[in-house]
């Protein structure tokens, strides 16, 4: 049985809210996953992918941004990926505009060159046509794109594990089937995928090779935020394995019990 995840950008968002709002709908729909837009080019950054990446952090809910190719300089394009916090795992989206193979592999190896790890690489098999059908063998996680109508569910939409959408081509196998650009995903029509594998094969495929989160962006208020948390538990409601003391509590308790001690130092009676 498939898994299924939606490919997302600003194109489908107005504001802030809706981003989260839609992304917070997918584990209760049955997804598994989704993507979202980080950068194009050297020149745009999505401003939907925080939010979402942060959520999905939060969540653990598996996600990955993509970048959308294009033919300026390889190098600036990752420096864009890295100046929204795209992360050390992306996506590259290879399509109308992004140039030949060759420039493909320039932005793979300038990824590469910033610590990023390219996990995914949509190459639709029309634009592999269009750019003379090259040898596609090492391209890593190959998403192909091949619809089968809209507006309906997935699941629905879906042709099935037998799907042209997973024919080899260019001497690789599609790990990712785009199958749709008009599911309908938490009250929206978007472009949808499917898996072949288990929750576990995804992540690893994803980037998530231990099954663990992806962090949340480095920078000063994360770290508040998380140094907070872990002080005070989830939504500052302490840790529910303290039986829902803080920390320093816990630590008081137990300091009372060793060393006979109450009322934060005072000698006990």
């Amino acid at each position: 049985m498939a898994l299924y995840g939606p490919d997302v950008s600003n194109n489908n968002f107005t504001n802030t809210a809706a981003a989260v709002n839609f992304v917070s709908r997918l584990p209760g729909e049955g997804f598994s996953w989704i993507e979202e837009k980080v950068s194009e080019g050297n020149y745009y950054r999505d401003p939907y992918w925080a939010p979402i990446q942060e959520w999905c952090a939060a969540n653990d809910f598996p996600c990955i941004g993509y970048h959308y190719v294009t033919t300026n300089d390889a190098a600036s394009q990752a420096g864009a990926w890295r100046a929204n916090n795209g992360g050390d795992h992306a996506m590259l989206d290879f399509e109308a505009n992004s140039g030949d193979i060759a420039n493909f592999w320039r932005v793979v190896n300038a990824f590469n060159a910033e610590g990023v790890q390219i996990s995914l690489s949509y190459i639709p098999h029309w634009y592999w046509q269009n750019i003379g059908s090259p040898d596609l063998t090492g391209v890593p996680g190959l998403v192909s794109s091949s619809y089968f109508g809209h507006g309906n569910y997935a699941s629905a939409l879906y042709p099935g594990d037998g799907g042209v959408g997973w024919d080899a081509y260019g001497n690789a196998t599609p790990q990712i089937w785009q199958f749709t650009d008009g599911a309908l995903v938490a009250g929206l029509s978007v472009d949808c995928n499917a898996f072949k594998g288990t929750e576990t094969e995804l992540r690893a495929l994803l980037g998530y090779p231990t099954g663990e989160t992806i962090s949340k962006p480095s920078n000063e208020a994360d770290q508040v935020s998380e140094v907070w948390d872990q002080l005070r538990g989830p939504n500052g409601q302490g840790w529910p394995q303290l039986g829902g003391l803080t920390i320093v509590d816990a630590l008081a308790q137990v300091r009372d019990k060793v060393c006979g001690t109450n009322d934060y130092g005072k000698a006990g009676q």
